[in-house]
């Protein structure tokens, strides 16, 4: 587990990203890595959704990313984002799993995450330090993040290669 790989994840909205991620955490979970970071999962009401979860996967600490009923925040299209969250939330887990976890996970960053100029400045020192992360990026951010770190491989999921993506990634980390 010695191995200090990184990978992001991108793809169109809604065509598996975080699957992917899941599928891959899972494998090496099974394999005795200790997984760390972070989820953004969705908040739905009457399967429609209203916002996004932000969770600690060491803690399972969790609070609210984004939601359309706040009117506190930033707007990112219909989403207020809650900054403080993230703040208080994600970059505590990032930090912490990067001392205690095999591979940090953060799913995702994106436009909402990356207001929170601490944040921001995170993930770019952890993406240049020799530690293993994995990261869904936005499909807007890819062209920065391919010019800004350019040795780290973008795995592109589409609906023809999402049912075998995650064995690529696998491949890639377990190397």
């Amino acid at each position: 587990m010695k191995n200090m790989k990184k990978a992001f994840i991108t793809g169109r909205p809604g065509i598996g990203k975080s699957t992917v991620l899941k599928e891959v955490v899972n494998v090496l979970k099974n394999k005795g890595w200790k997984i760390g970071g972070i989820i953004c999962p969705e908040i739905r009401r009457n399967g429609i959704r209203i916002g996004f979860n932000i969770i600690d996967i060491l803690s399972n600490t969790s609070g609210i990313l984004a939601s359309i009923d706040s009117y506190n925040g930033p707007r990112i299209g219909r989403y207020y984002v809650n900054i403080n969250n993230i703040e208080k939330i994600a970059i505590p887990a990032i930090k912490k799993s990067l001392e205690e976890a095999h591979l940090t996970v953060i799913d995702e960053i994106g436009p909402m995450e990356l207001l929170s100029e601490k944040f921001y400045n995170l993930i770019k020192e952890i993406l240049s330090i020799d530690k293993p992360i994995l990261c869904v990026i936005h499909k807007s951010l890819v062209k920065e993040f391919s010019l800004k770190f350019p040795n780290i491989p973008i795995f592109e999921v589409t609906e023809g290669n999402r049912s075998f993506i995650s064995n690529k990634i696998l491949d890639y980390l377990l190397r």
